[in-house]
């Protein structure tokens, strides 16, 4: 009878007890060393869950204050024919009134997310309020702040902090810097706000009284951009230069 058809015997208690404390013994050595890895593994575990989720919780906190200071902005002034509200939004009888509400909910943010991207990116938000109020020195030192932020990210609110840039100086009839800040809104390469710098640039010449600029600037968009959601503007532009 071959031996792997041989009833085998059946390990004692005995043997099993003593085959596991063979193997206790021999990792005995190891084993603070590997209850030590293994609590080390759970603790960073714990660790990077709690700060996840506690960055994801500041983060929601950070966009809901946000998203506060907006509707603030957005919503109607009072009126006898103003729709109601759908929240707890707060109403105003100026624009002035409103737009002080909607920036101390942006101090809000800042004083309480400082330092988060939501934060960083209401200034765009901020800096558009105090171009609304007129006040353009507020409204320059707040875009430029946020694109010393950004640094050298590639983020689409760039653009916008740029133009806000030429916008706010051009507001101030600083027309030679305006018309820099516009040249440098250009994108390297596509077409990603080319349109729009380039329209910019336009309106800039005209007010400079150099109108055969001006009209080459917008013939190029329409010729190289067809498809511009300027293109209607631009056309009045060109009726107007072009008008006797």
């Amino acid at each position: 009878m071959s031996k792997y058809h041989r009833k085998q015997k059946k390990p004692t208690q005995d043997e099993f007890v003593d085959f596991w404390s063979k193997l206790f013994k021999s990792v005995e050595p190891y084993m603070r060393a590997i209850l030590l890895t293994i609590g080390s593994a759970v603790v960073v575990w714990f660790a990077v869950y709690g700060i996840t989720g506690y960055f994801e919780h500041k983060a929601q906190a950070a966009a809901e204050q946000f998203g506060k200071a907006v509707r603030i902005y957005d919503t109607d002034l009072l009126s006898e024919d103003a729709p109601k509200t759908e929240d707890d939004t707060p109403r105003f009888k100026t624009e002035n009134e409103r737009a002080d509400a909607a920036l101390k909910a942006l101090d809000e943010l800042d004083k309480n997310w400082k330092g988060s991207d939501v934060a960083r990116d209401a200034l765009v938000f901020r800096a558009g309020i105090h171009y609304d109020l007129g006040h353009f020195d507020e409204a320059l030192a707040t875009y430029r702040k946020f694109l010393e932020a950004v640094g050298q990210k590639d983020v689409p609110l760039a653009s916008l902090a740029k133009e806000g840039i030429g916008l706010s100086l051009e507001s101030q009839n600083k027309l030679d810097e305006a018309l820099a800040a516009y040249q440098a809104l250009e994108p390297k390469q596509g077409d990603f706000y080319r349109d729009r710098a380039l329209y910019d640039q336009a309106r800039v010449y005209k007010k400079k009284g150099d109108k055969q600029k001006a009209q080459s600037l917008y013939n190029q968009i329409l010729a190289k951009m067809p498809q511009t959601t300027l293109k209607d503007e631009i056309q009045t532009q060109l009726a107007v230069i072009e008008a006797p």
